[in-house]
């Protein structure tokens, strides 16, 4: 029986940095991992009744998923959280401005005093 491809959880991204930040070693902006699991062993012929070891095939597949994600969660967790500190708050400036002009305008909207051009 042909064996299925191995599968895999693959997780990328590429971080567009404002100037002047420094690299946090050994990462870079971007990134590409690949988190492999083994699949069930090969299909059988489809068969309608419920059969119990390719259930608990389909459950050893879930269960090596659910531990591939989580591996790329954390992997990511880490590598994501050293970047946000690496940036540090230049960008928190930024995103404080935008709400309050989102605010402004809202409440604006809100009292019925937007300014008409």
């Amino acid at each position: 029986m042909a064996r299925l491809p191995t599968a895999a959880v693959t997780a990328t991204y590429i971080l567009h940095l404002p100037p002047g930040v420094d690299h946090p070693s050994p990462l870079t902006p971007s990134a590409n991992h690949t988190f492999p699991l083994s699949p069930p062993n090969s299909p059988q012929p489809h068969d309608p009744t419920p059969n119990t070891a390719e259930t608990g095939e389909l459950h050893a597949y879930y269960k090596k998923l659910r531990s591939a994600i989580s591996d790329a969660r954390m992997k990511l967790g880490d590598e994501l959280t050293a970047w946000r500190d690496a940036v540090g708050s230049g960008e928190v400036g930024k995103e404080k401005a935008v709400k309050t002009v989102n605010e402004e305008e809202s409440e604006e909207e809100a009292n019925g005093t937007e300014e008409r051009v």
